[in-house]
C-alpha cells in the first residue's frame, strides 16, 4: 500500500510541474479612450515668402485609440496593458494601422516588505510638473509611430519608458527609485565611434506636510549617455548628465496655489577628442494661482521659467545650457514645437513669463487664456543677420543678435457634453520677437511672420 501512496504522489507531483500554472484572476478592468483632432496650422516656418510653403496652410485629421486591461490577480499582484494606435487620417499603410504596445507592466505591492510596491516594465514616469521626466523623447517630438515627423508631434500620447519602479510608503513619506531604458546599442563589426546605450536612474523623496496642503520633493536623476564625437556643438552636448533637484507646493489660503522648482545639472558635457567640457546649468520654475469659489469659479496665475544658457561662442570651458532630459512640460502649444532643441529658448536658455486664466461662463463650458513670453538667455548668433541651425524643427532660421524671442498667446474652450465626452477649441497664435527678424543674403526677412494653430478635439473615455 505505501509503494502505491508513493507512486500516486510522484505522479501527482509530476503532472503539476507539466502543466501550465495560471495566476487566479480577481478582477479585470477594461478601459480607454478615443481622440479625434481636427488641425489647421499655418506658418510653423515663421516664413510666409511666396518662394517658401513648406509650412504653409496645412489641415488634417488625427485620432488617438487606446486600450487599456487591468487585471488583479491573488497576493497584491496587479497586470496593465494598454495598446496604442495613432493615426493621420486616411494614411493606410503598415505603420498607421500597426497596434502598438503602449503599457505593459506588473505591480507587486508588499513585495516582501509592507512599505514596499515593485512597478516592472513598460510604464508611465512623471514626477512634479514634469520638468525633468515625463516624456522619453520630450514633449515635442515623438521617435516612433504615425505621429512622427508630422506638425502633429507634440500631440502624440507616447510617453512610456521601459523600466524598473520602486516605491516605498512611509506616510508621510514616499521614496521613488527608478531605472529605465532609454536606448539599447548592439554593435556589430568596427566602428569609429564608440557608442553605450542610454540609461535613466534616478531617486525621488517627497514629504506630505499635515498643514496647508504642502508638499515638499527632493531628487537626483542620471542620464546616463556616454557618446564618442569628434566634437562638440552648442546644441549636442554628450555625456553622463547629473540634475539634482527640490520642488514644493502649498495653499496658505482655501484658492491659492502657489509651487516652485529648482534644479542643478553638473555631469561631462563632452571628454574626448582632445576637448573636456563640464556640464554646469540652473533651471528655475515659479507658479501662483488663485481660485474663487463664486459664480462662474474665475482663477487666475502667473508664472515664471528660467533655463540656463549657453553662448555659442564659447567652445571651451563650463558648458551651461540646460539640457531637458526627458522634459514633458508645454510652454505654449506653437513655441513649444517649432523653438524645440537645447539651447533653442523655451526648453533651455529661456527666460519665460507666463500669465494665464480661465473661467465657467455656463455650466459644463470652460474658457482659458495663456500668454507667455520669451527671451533668451544667452543670444543665440554674435551679429545681425546671422544663419542659425540649432533648432530641431525649424530650419534656416537667420537671427538678429537680440534676446527677444517673440510672444505667443493661446485660447482654449472645453465642453464637458456628457461625463465621458469631452469637446474642445484651441488657438494658438506665436508673434516672433526681435531676435528671429534677421535678413538672408538676399535682404529678406525670413522667420519673422506669425504661426497659427488652430485645434478641435473629441474624447471619449470608457
Amino acid at each position: 500500500m505505501s509503494k502505491k501512496i508513493t507512486l500516486i504522489l510522484a505522479l501527482a507531483f509530476l503532472v503539476g510541474i507539466a502543466l501550465p500554472a495560471f495566476a487566479e484572476v480577481q478582477n479585470v478592468k477594461v478601459s480607454g479612450d478615443i481622440t479625434a483632432y481636427g488641425i489647421y496650422r499655418d506658418e510653423y516656418d515663421l516664413d510666409s515668402r511666396a518662394s517658401d510653403n513648406s509650412h504653409d496652410d496645412s489641415a488634417f485629421y488625427v485620432s488617438i485609440a487606446r486600450v487599456r486591461i487591468d487585471a488583479d490577480l491573488t497576493d497584491n499582484v496587479q497586470t496593465t496593458i494598454r495598446l496604442l494606435n495613432e493615426r493621420v487620417w486616411n494614411t493606410e499603410d503598415s505603420q498607421s494601422t500597426d497596434i502598438d504596445l503602449d503599457l505593459a507592466y506588473l505591480t507587486l505591492k508588499e513585495f516582501f516588505y509592507s512599505p514596499l510596491t515593485l512597478t516592472i516594465g513598460r510604464q508611465n514616469l512623471k514626477f512634479g510638473t514634469g520638468l525633468v521626466v515625463g516624456d522619453p523623447d520630450t514633449n515635442a517630438n515623438v521617435a516612433t509611430g504615425d505621429l512622427s515627423g508630422t506638425l502633429a508631434e507634440d500631440l502624440s500620447a507616447r510617453k512610456a519608458f521601459d523600466a524598473i519602479r520602486a516605491t516605498l510608503d512611509y506616510a508621510p513619506w514616499t521614496i521613488d527609485l527608478i531605472i529605465a531604458k532609454i536606448s539599447e546599442t548592439h554593435e556589430t563589426g568596427t566602428s569609429s565611434a564608440d557608442t553605450e546605450d542610454e540609461d535613466l536612474y534616478g531617486v525621488n523623496v517627497g514629504y506630505k506636510f499635515g498643514q496647508y496642503n504642502a508638499t515638499a520633493e527632493g531628487y537626483l536623476f542620471v542620464k546616463d549617455a556616454n557618446t564618442e564625437i569628434s566634437s562638440i556643438s552648442e546644441i549636442s552636448p554628450a555625456g553622463d548628465i547629473y540634475t539634482l533637484g527640490l520642488r514644493g507646493g502649498l495653499e496658505p489660503i482655501k484658492g491659492l496655489n502657489l509651487s516652485g522648482e529648482v534644479a542643478y545639472q553638473f555631469g561631462k558635457a563632452q571628454e574626448n577628442a582632445g576637448i573636456s567640457r563640464k556640464q554646469r546649468a540652473w533651471a528655475l520654475d515659479l507658479d501662483g494661482s488663485y481660485a474663487w469659489d463664486i459664480q462662474y469659479a474665475p482663477s487666475i496665475g502667473l508664472g515664471y521659467s528660467y533655463r540656463s544658457g549657453q553662448d555659442p561662442n564659447v567652445t571651451t570651458g563650463k558648458y551651461k545650457a540646460w539640457n531637458p532630459m526627458y522634459e514633458d512640460q508645454t510652454q505654449g502649444i506653437i513655441a513649444d514645437y517649432i523653438l524645440a532643441g537645447i539651447n533653442g529658448g523655451v526648453t533651455s536658455n529661456a527666460s519665460i513669463i507666463k500669465a494665464y486664466g480661465s473661467v465657467k461662463p455656463i455650466k459644463d463650458v470652460t474658457v482659458s487664456a495663456n500668454y507667455y513670453n520669451y527671451r533668451l538667455v544667452k543670444s543665440l548668433v554674435s551679429s545681425d543677420d546671422t544663419l542659425y541651425t540649432g533648432y530641431d524643427n525649424l530650419d534656416n532660421v537667420y537671427m538678429r543678435r537680440s534676446k527677444d524671442l517673440g510672444d505667443e498667446i493661446d485660447l482654449g474652450v472645453t465642453y464637458n457634453y456628457t461625463e465621458d465626452v469631452t469637446f474642445g477649441l484651441t488657438a494658438g497664435w506665436f508673434l516672433p520677437g526681435k531676435a528671429l527678424e534677421g535678413k538672408n543674403s538676399s535682404g529678406e526677412k525670413t522667420n519673422d511672420d506669425t504661426a497659427t494653430s488652430i485645434i478641435g478635439s473629441v474624447k471619449v473615455v470608457f
